[in-house]
């Protein structure tokens, strides 16, 4: 048994189950799973691929990567001094025809001021493979079909069809990208699932052991063979000559990535390979550090003057405190004034990002400005009220989940404010022209962030959203099983998350756009006398919208009425439609629906058949649906409940989930059998 040293240091980041390794010697024993191998040789296809007509993994998949490969491996140059060089290799089966864009291909590469700092791509070679009269017909791509366009100042791509492709061929390619070292530092992520099938999906890198490389892989799909050994390593050029390892990462049979209902975003869920360099330590030579730490990232923030620099401009906001300082010594008061001003005088311009690009005083004065200029300048107000205030770095839920254990700047594409009076806090964003104070926009809610204090170091926080998607739904009506009708009042109250989406939408518009929208999502009804309250004069209270309406059933006879007596806020079908699921959910906010029903009955008439009340728990206080169906005197009183307090389940309680939804979908849909009695 072999044992020996990984200069590699090596985690394993998966969605919300993280595990580090950070400055650690690593002993790490060959495992290879019960896997066979699979060498092919380029330009050679076997039969069965091109006679496969569906991929047996998925019978719905447009195409489906037979082979797909990647080694890194490095060299030195006298010129340019040391090389990455990344070969790919791609077979795929083309299954239909909307798959033929992907024999077209784009090779981008980086293109310097100067040759060394140029990359370069050479040793392309392309194949397409069909079957012809019962024999496997190989077209290869030419060199005068191959194209080199300037895409941009840095930039030139490759491009080139390959030829022949049509529904059921194979095409297949290679290419070697050469990299100086100070154009590309570091192997681009390697990423084993995409939008289809892979059949055999496999990278390799060579590493010299002057090198020290950080290694994440992430996603949910276990690696079939990882495989480490060391070996002597040539680079070209005896300084850096010398031992090293091999690396190799496979697996075979990957589904597709399928975007799921309730995730962040995809990048965060694929199966796939990323390195941050560590350092340098050339033998005789000075060792070069370029991992960072979360001081070295506040360091550079506080000496940015596009961000410490702008929290350290006040006077555009020094008549602007005096004025809330007047009106109140309140603290709490006093942030509800600051952030209200802000908020009323600022246009978010549809951006993120970390940069206060031309100054927060001229976002200030021109009143619209990024969500960084926004809330830098609140930040900046509230500490002039004396207010214990901060800004908070955080990564929306379209740019990723931020991984506490790497200190990088780009892991962050997003600033909040923090405030804190006596023992509570506060996260404030000021960009959301409907938000009260504390509520987050829902692309702020993901996981963590990281607090930038004024003074000490700085910490991440647990983002929890204190709201949730409330609604509240009411029906006060009439039954006339003679005229099929019912008849009667609704209102709606939009509280949390469903109150922001809805002055979001509705605030700034007139009356008679809700109107319409109501009209045109109960077609069934007849709708009068529609009015709303506190449409955006209180943000922290609920919006209420109340209406006269009337429903006719064609259908109905004065003997029997049928009718579904959850005629508002129904669930109509189950959001989550896989079987299984191997990635988390993630809900973003809690879910609070409530539907009251109250149905009076003309006299005579009553319920054939009362239905039983349902009660549905989620484990751990997760969330719980009730239903009942009652009558007392001539009136049917309905009631169904839906709340999910938690935002995140585990993959292992999608079928809980799954089925928990499944159920309220069925309850809702469950009618009423109304009959007059013989008397």
């Amino acid at each position: 048994m072999t044992y020996f040293l990984l200069p590699i240091r090596l985690s394993r980041l998966c969605r919300r189950n993280v595990l580090s390794i950070p400055f650690l010697l690593f002993f790490f024993i060959f495992q290879a799973f019960a896997q066979d191998d699979f060498k092919p040789k380029l330009g050679l296809i076997d039969r069965a691929s091109l006679e496969m007509n569906a991929y047996p993994g998925d019978s719905t998949a447009e195409a489906v990567f037979l082979y797909d490969y990647g080694k890194v491996t490095f060299s030195y140059d006298n010129l340019r001094g040391l090389m990455m060089t990344t070969n790919i290799w791609v077979r795929v089966k083309i299954l239909k025809e909307s798959a033929l864009e992907r024999a077209s291909v784009d090779i981008p590469y980086y293109m310097g001021s100067s040759y060394k700092d140029q990359e370069w791509v050479e040793d392309l070679k392309g194949y397409t493979y069909n079957l012809e009269n019962n024999q496997i017909v190989r077209t290869e791509l030419e060199k005068k079909a191959i194209r080199r366009e300037k895409t941009s100042d840095t930039q030139t791509t490759v491009k080139f069809n390959l030829p022949n492709a049509k529904k059921g061929s194979i095409i297949e390619y290679s290419y070697s990208r050469v990299s100086p070292m100070s154009v590309r530092h570091e192997p681009e992520i390697w990423t084993f699932q995409g939008a289809v099938p892979r059949k055999w999906s496999e990278y390799n890198i060579i590493i010299p052991g002057f090198l020290d490389y950080k290694m994440t892989m992430g996603g949910y799909i276990p690696l079939d063979i990882h495989k480490q050994e060391p070996l002597n390593v040539s680079v070209g050029h005896s300084t850096y000559d010398g031992p090293g390892l091999s690396y190799r990462f496979v697996i075979k049979d990957v589904p597709a990535f399928v975007n799921e209902p309730f995730i962040t975003t995809a990048s965060d869920y694929v199966s796939k390979i990323n390195f941050e360099l560590a350092s340098i330590n050339v033998p005789g030579e000075m060792k070069k550090n370029f991992s960072q730490t979360w001081d070295n990232v506040e360091r550079t923030l506080d000496e940015a003057t596009w961000f410490g620099g702008e929290l350290r401009k006040s006077g555009f906001l020094k008549d602007m405190r005096d004025e809330i300082a007047a009106k109140s010594t309140d603290p709490l008061e006093r942030m509800n004034l600051a952030y209200r001003h802000i908020q009323e005088r600022m246009k978010w311009d549809g951006y993120s990002g970390l940069f206060a690009a031309g100054g927060i005083k001229k976002a200030y004065d021109n009143r619209k400005g990024n969500a960084c200029d926004i809330n830098l300048m609140l930040t900046v107000l509230l500490r002039e009220l004396d207010l214990e205030c901060d800004p908070v770095l955080l990564s929306t839920r379209a740019h990723g989940y931020l991984h506490q254990e790497i200190p990088m700047l780009e892991s962050f594409n997003y600033v909040i404010a923090h405030v804190k009076i006596g023992e509570k806090a506060y996260f404030l964003d000021a960009s959301e022209s409907f938000a009260k104070p504390g509520l987050l926009p829902e692309r702020a809610l993901n996981g963590v962030g990281r607090i930038i204090p004024k003074k000490g170091k700085g910490r991440f926080l647990e983002i929890i959203p204190a709201d949730s998607q409330s609604k509240l739904e009411m029906i006060t009506a009439n039954i006339v099983p003679e005229d099929g009708t019912i008849k009667g009042s609704y209102s709606i109250s939009y509280g949390g998350y469903e109150a922001l989406d809805w002055r979001s939408k509705y605030g700034a518009e007139g009356d008679n756009v809700f109107h319409d929208d109501l009209k045109k999502a109960v077609p069934e009804w007849n709708i009068q006398k529609v009015a709303i309250q506190n449409k955006a004069e209180d943000f922290k209270g609920t919006v209420n919208v109340t209406c006269q309406f009337e429903m006719e059933d064609e259908n109905a006879s004065p003997a029997v009425f049928y009718f579904n007596p959850v005629l508002a806020g129904r669930w109509t079908k189950n959001p989550l439609k896989a079987k299984e699921r191997i990635y988390p959910i993630d809900l973003g906010t809690g879910i609070s629906a409530s539907f009251i029903g109250n149905f009076t009955l003309p006299d005579g008439y009553a319920l054939e058949e009362m239905p039983k009340a349902e009660i549905i728990v989620l484990p751990d206080k997760g969330g719980k649906f009730s239903y009942q169906v009652r009558q007392v005197g001539n009136v049917i009183q309905v009631n169904s409940t839906i709340i999910v307090s938690r935002t995140r389940f585990l993959s292992e309680e999608y079928a809980d989930l799954k089925e928990f939804f499944e159920r309220v979908v069925q309850k809702h849909a469950q009618p009423l059998v109304i009959k007059k009695k013989n008397i």
